[in-house]
C-alpha cells in the first residue's frame, strides 16, 4: 500500500512519524534497562521495561497506513533485527567500560594468600554448543595494601591449599581486587564490536531507506506551466 514518490498521504506521513517515535522509544527504554542490568541495578525490572511492548505495537500500527499489514509486519521484524543487537551491545559496552575502569583503579600489584577453600557449587558454560559443568570453590583472600590488611571471600575455579599465594592487583585506598585478565577483556571488546556491526549497518540502511522513500519530505508543489 506504499505511495509513490511525493505521493504519500497525510495519514501515511503521520503514521510514519508515530511509528518512528514509538520504535525509537522502545530502543531507548530497552537500552536503559540493559544498562541497569549490566550495572547490577534491580531497576532494570522496573515499570519502564513494560513500555517496550506497547511501543512496539504502536510502531507496528503506525506502519500500516503506509505499508499495509503484511509489509508492516516485515518492517517490525527488520526493526527487531536492528534493535536487539543495539540493546545487547549497550549491556556489553557497559561491562567493557567497567572492566577497563576496574583495571585503571587497581594499579598496585600485591601478593594474595588464599585460605579456607571449599567446594561451593557448580558452573555451567557452553562450549561448542555443549554444556560443560565445572566446580566452583570459595576461598578467603588476604593481602596488604596501602598500609592496611584486607580480606575478601571470592570464588575460584580451583581448590587451593591453605597458604596458597598468587599475584593480583588492588586499589590501595578501597581494597578492590582484580586479576587484570587482558585476554578476557580483549575477547569481550571484540564481541561488543561484532554485535554492533548489524545494528550500525541496519541503522544506517534504515535512515537511507527513509530518505529515499521521501515519506518525511514535504509534498512537492505542482508547478503550473506559464501561459
Amino acid at each position: 500500500m506504499a505511495g509513490s514518490e511525493n505521493g504519500w498521504s497525510p495519514l501515511q506521513r503521520i503514521g510514519g512519524a508515530i511509528s518512528a517515535s514509538a520504535f525509537a522509544t522502545a530502543v531507548v527504554v530497552a537500552g536503559q534497562a540493559a544498562l541497569d542490568w549490566a550495572l547490577d541495578d534491580p531497576a532494570w525490572l522496573g515499570a519502564r521495561l513494560w513500555v517496550v511492548g506497547p511501543a512496539l505495537v504502536v510502531g507496528l500500527l503506525g506502519l500500516v497506513p503506509a505499508l499495509g499489514w503484511a509489509e508492516a509486519g516485515t518492517g517490525l521484524v527488520l526493526f527487531l533485527f536492528f534493535a536487539v543487537p543495539a540493546v545487547l551491545d549497550t549491556a556489553l559496552a557497559t561491562t567493557d567500560a567497567q572492566d577497563v575502569r576496574r583495571w585503571l583503579r587497581t594499579e598496585q600489584s600485591v601478593t594474595v594468600t588464599l585460605n579456607g577453600c571449599r567446594h561451593s557449587g557448580y558452573r555451567t558454560d557452553t562450549v561448542d554448543n555443549y554444556p560443560v559443568t565445572s566446580d566452583v570453590h570459595t576461598c578467603t583472600y588476604s593481602w596488604t595494601a596501602g598500609g592496611r590488611d584486607w580480606e575478601q571471600v571470592r570464588t575460584t575455579d580451583e581448590d587451593h591449599r591453605d597458604g596458597y599465594r598468587t599475584r593480583m592487583w588492588t586499589d590501595p585506598s578501597t581494597g578492590e581486587l582484580s586479576d587484570h585478565d587482558a585476554f578476557g577483556i580483549a575477547v569481550k571488546v571484540l564481541l561488543t564490536v561484532i554485535v554492533a556491526v548489524p545494528a550500525v549497518v541496519f541503522g544506517l540502511g534504515t535512515v537511507l531507506l527513509l530518505h529515499e522513500s521521501r515519506l518525511f519530505h514535504r509534498p512537492a508543489r505542482e508547478v503550473r506551466d506559464a501561459a
